[in-house]
C-alpha cells in the first residue's frame, strides 16, 4: 500500500512538473476581461442580423456588467452616422464608408480592422444604366438625364462619381444607398446611377458604363470615449472572436488602409463642385465663374454671428475658407481646419454646406484688409441650422 501511495506522489509531482499550474481548478485563462465602461454601442449601417452573433459572443466576453447596445440599421444615412460619431454614440463602429472611415479617424476614433476582409482590398465605382439604354458612355450624357446618386458622405455613389463626371451637368436625384440607386434606373425613374461595382456587375438588368480609379476600402474604429484599456481589451476580443462571428459581421484583421489619395480625390471633387447647387436641377460637374468679389463692411465686432454660406474655397490641403452673408448685413470669411469641419454636425463637407444657414459662437472677427474673418478653432464654435 505504501508503495502504490508513493508512486501516486511521485506520479503527481511529475504530471505537475511537465504541465505546471494547478490541475485541479480553471486557470485564469477563462477569467472574464474586465472593462471600465458599463456600455458598449456597436454603431452599424447594414442588416443588424449580420451582427447578433457577435453581440452574443461579446456578452459571453464581458459577462453581465457591460450592457451591449446596437445602433443602425441599412436604412441609417452617412450623414447621420458621421454625427453619431461626432458625438462619441458609438463605441465601436463599422463605418462601411471609407469617407465614414476618414470621418472617424478625424474624430480621434482608433483603428481595429478591416471591415470586409474576404473581398478584394480596394474596389472601384460604377456609372452603370438599364442593360437596354442607348446609353454607352460618359459622352452620351446630357443636361436632360437624371443621374441617381449617394448622399455626401458615399465614395462610391458621390465623390468618386462626381469626380468622373466632371464638365458634365445633369439632374441629380441623390441622398440614396445603392439598393435605391438601382431601384429608381430600374424602373426608369433615373437614367443612369452610380454605385460600388459589387452592387452591380452581377446584375444582368444593369450595364456599367463606367469603371472608376481603385478606392480602398472601410475600416472599423473605437471611440475616444474608451479607456486605452478597454480599447486594448475589446480590440483583443475582437479579433480572437472565432472566424465564423468576423464573417457574418464582415470584418477581421489586417492594416489600416492608406486614405491619402481618396482624400486628395475627394477634394478635388470639392473645387470641381465649388459652384454646384445640389437643390437646383441641372447640376454642373464643373465650376465657370470666379470667385465673386465682395466688400465687406468693418464695423462689426459681436461674437455670435448667422447667416447665409454663399461661397467656398481651399486654402490649404488642411484649410477651409467659406463666404458667409451675415444676417447683419455684413460678409465674412469663415476659416476652418478641415479635421474641425469634420466635427461638426451637418458640415459633412464644404458642398454640403453650400447655401446652409449657419450660426458662429463666441468668434470675434478680425479685421485682415477689407475682410472681417472668423477663425474657428473649435466644432462648437460652428452649427449649421435646421432648414425649414
Amino acid at each position: 500500500m505504501l508503495s502504490i501511495s508513493l508512486l501516486g506522489l511521485l506520479g503527481i509531482s511529475f504530471f505537475k512538473f511537465i504541465f505546471p499550474g494547478n490541475i485541479y481548478s480553471t486557470t485564469t485563462e477563462n477569467k472574464q476581461p474586465e472593462l471600465e465602461t458599463s456600455t458598449l454601442t456597436i454603431g452599424i449601417l447594414s442588416k443588424p442580423t449580420y451582427y447578433q452573433e457577435l453581440i452574443t459572443y461579446l456578452r459571453e466576453q464581458f459577462g453581465n456588467k457591460v450592457q451591449i447596445v446596437l445602433d443602425g440599421d441599412e436604412n441609417l444615412s452617412y450623414e447621420k452616422a458621421r454625427q453619431r460619431m461626432i458625438n462619441k454614440e458609438w463605441d465601436i463602429a463599422f463605418t462601411l464608408s471609407p469617407i465614414l472611415s476618414v470621418a472617424a479617424k478625424n474624430n480621434d476614433y482608433r483603428f481595429v480592422g478591416r471591415m470586409f476582409p474576404d473581398f478584394p482590398p480596394y474596389y472601384q465605382a460604377t456609372l452603370f444604366t438599364k442593360a437596354n439604354s442607348p446609353i454607352k458612355s460618359i459622352s452620351d450624357l446630357k443636361p436632360t438625364h437624371t443621374i441617381a446618386m449617394g448622399d455626401f458622405n458615399s465614395a462610391s455613389s458621390f465623390y468618386v462619381a462626381s469626380y468622373d463626371l466632371y464638365g458634365k451637368s445633369l439632374k441629380v436625384n441623390m441622398g440614396h444607398k445603392s439598393s435605391k440607386i438601382k431601384e429608381l434606373v430600374k424602373t426608369g425613374q433615373a437614367d443612369v446611377g452610380a454605385a460600388a461595382d459589387s452592387a452591380v456587375k452581377n446584375d444582368k438588368d444593369l450595364r456599367i458604363i463606367h469603371l472608376s480609379k481603385q478606392i480602398p476600402g472601410a475600416n472599423v474604429y473605437l471611440s475616444p470615449r474608451l479607456s486605452e484599456s478597454d480599447r486594448q481589451i475589446i480590440t483583443t476580443v475582437l479579433l480572437n472572436a472565432p472566424e465564423d462571428i468576423k464573417k457574418q459581421a464582415n470584418y477581421g484583421g489586417g492594416d489600416e488602409y492608406d486614405y491619402s489619395q481618396l482624400i486628395k480625390i475627394s477634394q478635388r471633387t470639392e473645387e470641381i463642385l465649388e459652384c454646384a447647387n445640389f437643390q437646383q436641377n441641372p447640376v454642373d460637374f464643373y465650376c465657370t465663374t470666379n470667385p465673386i468679389s465682395q466688400k465687406y463692411n468693418t464695423s462689426n465686432n459681436t461674437s455670435n454671428i448667422s447667416g447665409q454660406i454663399n461661397g467656398w474655397s481651399r486654402k490649404s490641403a488642411e484649410i477651409e475658407s467659406f463666404k458667409l452673408a451675415g444676417a447683419d448685413k455684413n460678409n465674412y470669411l469663415i476659416v476652418i481646419p478641415r479635421k474641425i469641419l469634420d466635427q461638426v454636425p451637418g458640415a459633412s463637407n464644404p458642398i454640403a454646406l453650400q447655401r446652409k444657414q449657419v450660426k458662429i459662437f463666441d468668434v470675434v472677427p478680425q479685421k485682415k484688409g477689407a475682410i472681417l474673418e472668423l477663425q474657428i478653432t473649435n466644432p462648437n464654435q460652428l452649427t449649421v441650422l435646421e432648414q425649414n
